[in-house]
This record gives structure tokens, sequence and C-alpha cells, in this order.
């Protein structure tokens, strides 16, 4: 059995309500704040499809792929190694590495920053003038909710997950206020609610100053750090980047070869699937933290058991989840979107679904081989997942638009998936 999680604050340094809420488990702090940021950005599409029709919701999802793939590559370049490597080091020396990752994210942010506005400029310099305005908007704000992200791992990393449940309280809150102004006053649009998930995140930097007890930057220890991280890294952000330019180009192609309103049409569809966000991204935000301590001790055959049972849960509730899809998804769907949800079918969802969801199905096995030191197999995965999602999916989307995504971004999956436990199987026989 995996060893008992810790609880989500320390009883000794914890008084009152807050003593009384930290004393729960860990996992259900997890999952209970996870529930809180998804319901917020699950909000923030169902009002711009709502109340600004399915062309904005369109411009809102191509600029949401930007900053999802700036996100993946932050996740590989900085918080995959930290969050592994912080639990390992002594007590005195984690402060001055959360604040060297935090100079880390500052710079992947500013980086992330400075290309999208790149992409603006080219947008603009070939006349696409409405595609430029919106990037504009989508290139600081994308930086500060990289910050907002941030400051949430270095407290998972701490498995101070009530501090993290109270600190997303606060940015969804003002989040959704932020949207339901813009929605009562008829101001909606795609750029105007990327300013208000940049504004609420903007908290982030107050949360950070308040909370300098858990980071410090030592200057001198910047550059090692990075290198040290780097010697983890190098291989998930190639990876990662192979990844996100197979997933995040759908909406991109399918903006250029349709429309941005058919981009719009799968937006209205996307928000049925998010609804299994707190499970997936909770259960990810979960698993990162305790696969690395399983494989610290109980070693290989431990983190064996526990990849499998974790990959045995998840694939049970998908299977669930996907049953429900087919009964009464697309009713729900268009119950929720209006007109935005003009043209989503079952198809649509299904596949789009069972695309989205396989990718979940790897989280377990890829944290066992980021733990087991297995970077390279993780690229070597995500080059194939590439070649099969412009060599395949890119063609299928081509000719039977958004419903084929999905079918895409399963097959990828699959090919990975078989790949990784195939080679982890293996190094078990052979321990």
């Amino acid at each position: 059995m995996p060893p008992a999680a810790p609880t989500a604050v320390p009883p000794a340094e914890a008084t009152g309500w807050r003593r009384l809420l930290g004393d729960s488990p860990s996992g259900v702090w997890v999952f209970i704040d996870q529930g809180v940021v998804s319901l917020a950005n699950f909000i923030a599409p169902v009002l711009v499809g709502r109340y600004a029709g399915q062309e904005e919701l369109g411009f809102f999802a191509l600029g949401f792929s930007l900053y999802f793939f700036a996100l993946g590559l932050a996740r590989a370049m900085v918080w995959t190694a930290y969050t592994r490597r912080s639990p390992q080091l002594p007590q005195e020396r984690r402060a001055a590495y959360a604040g060297s990752a935090t100079v880390h994210l500052a710079l992947v942010a500013l980086a992330a920053c400075l290309a999208i506005l790149a992409i603006a400029g080219g947008a603009w310099a070939i006349g696409a003038s409405r595609y430029a305005g919106l990037l504009l908007v989508v290139a600081p704000c994308t930086a500060i909710m990289l910050f907002r992200e941030h400051a949430r791992r270095i407290d998972l990393a701490r498995f101070d997950f009530f501090s993290v449940f109270g600190f997303d309280l606060a940015v969804a809150a003002t989040q959704v206020l932020l949207l339901a102004w813009l929605a009562a006053t008829g101001r909606m649009s795609a750029g105007a609610a990327f300013l208000s998930l940049g504004g609420a995140s903007l908290l982030a930097f107050g949360w950070m100053t308040l909370r300098r007890e858990t980071w410090t930057i030592d200057w001198r220890t910047v550059l090692p750090d990075w290198r040290e991280n780097w010697s983890i890294s190098k291989w998930l952000t190639g990876g990662a980047t192979a990844v996100l330019l197979g997933k995040e180009g759908y909406s991109w192609l399918l903006s250029a070869a349709y429309s941005i309103a058919e981009l719009g049409r799968l937006g209205a569809g996307r928000i049925l699937v998010q609804a299994t966000n707190p499970l997936v991204i909770g259960g990810s935000n979960y698993l990162g933290p305790i696969s690395a301590r399983v494989q610290a001790e109980e070693g290989l055959h431990g983190l064996w058991r526990y990849t499998v049972r974790t990959t045995l849960a998840m694939l049970i509730a998908i299977g669930a989840f996907l049953l429900g899809v087919a009964a009464v998804g697309e009713e729900l769907v268009c119950a929720v979107m209006k007109e935005s949800a003009a043209g989503v079918n079952t198809t649509l969802l299904l596949t789009y679904s069972a695309g989205v969801l396989s990718e979940a199905l790897l989280i377990p096995i890829e944290f066992a081989s980021v733990n087991r030191g297995r970077g390279r197999l993780m690229f070597q995965t995500a080059i194939v997942r590439l070649a099969v999602n412009v060599l395949i999916g890119f063609g299928l989307v081509g000719v039977f638009g958004a419903e084929a995504i999905g079918v895409g971004m399963l097959l990828g999956s699959l090919v990975a998936l078989v790949w990784q436990w195939a080679s982890f199987a293996q190094e078990v026989r052979h321990a």
C-alpha cells in the first residue's frame, strides 16, 4: 500500500479553524481545491459563449491554446523538477530552492509573453488584426496566469494543501465576479474574458509576498539549481514541446481550415470534458508528490503497485464518464451553452472526450517515468505522439473537421501508453 498521505497542515502549526480543517486528509483538500479552480475556469467559456457568441468563444479557445502551451512548458521546465527535488532537500535549503524556481518561472513567463507578442506582430503583418488584438491581451495575461500557478505549486510541493485552497478560493471568486460584471454590462468578449483571468491572477503577487517564509532568492544558487533541474527536465521539455505542438496545433488548424466559429463549436463541446478537471487535474496535483514519495520509501516495486492501482481507477472512471456522455452529453451542452452550442453532436463529444481523457490516463505512468529517471523515454514517446497527430490526426481533421480531433489524440496517447508501460514492466521484471 502507498504511504499515508500527510495532513494538509501540520497540526503543530495550525490553530482554530485552520487546525480543525487541516486535520482532514490532504487528498480531500486537493480535490476540493481543484473543484474551485475548475468551476471558475468552467464559467469563463460558458459566459463567453452565452453572452458573446460562438465566434468569440472560438477566439477565446485560440488564445487559451497559447496559454496551455506556455503552461505545459513551465510544468516541464520548472515545476516537475521542483516537485521531485524539493522534498529531498534539507529543510533549511528548501526556501532558497523555491526562490530559484521563482526566478526560473519568471524567465519562462517572460519568454512566453514575448513569443506571443511576436505571433501578434506576425498576425498584424498579414492583416489579421482581429487575431493580433486578441494576442496583445493574451501575452501579458499568460505571464501573470503562470505566476498564479507557480504560487500554487510552491505550496503543493510542501503538501500545504489547505493554503492552496485558500489562495485559489480568493482568485476564483475574483475571477467569477469580474466575468459576471462583463456579462451583466454587455462588455463580454474573448479579450475581456482574458483580462478578467489575468486581473484575478494578479492576487498571486500579493499571496507570494505574504508567504515570503516559503521562498527566498539566493542569487548564488539560481544558476546551479537551474543546471541541476535541467538534468531532469531537458528531455521532459523536448517531450512536452512535441506533445503540445500536436495537441494545441489542432485549434489553429481547425480555425485555419474551417473558421473561427468552427473552433467555437469545439469550444462549446469542450466544456463537457472540463467537468472532469477536478478529478483529472486534482489527481495529477496529488499523484505527483505522492508518487515521488512512494518511489523514495517503497522502491520500484512499490511504485509499480501504486501506478497500476491508480491507472485502473482512472480507467474505470473514464469509462463511466464516456457512458454518461453518450447518454445525455448533447442535451447538457445545449442546455448550458444555448446558441453557441449550434452544431455540437454526440460524435464530437464522445471523440473529443475520449481523446482528452486518454491523455489523462497517461498521468500515473508518466509520473512513474519521471521518478525512475526515464525522461528520454518520455521524449521518445512524445515524438511518436507528435508524428501520429501530424500524419494521421491533422489529416483526419482536414477531412472530417472537429469530430476527428479526439481520434488523433486518442491514437497518439495509446502509442505512448503501451510503450511506457512495456518499459516499466521490463524494468520491474529485471529488478
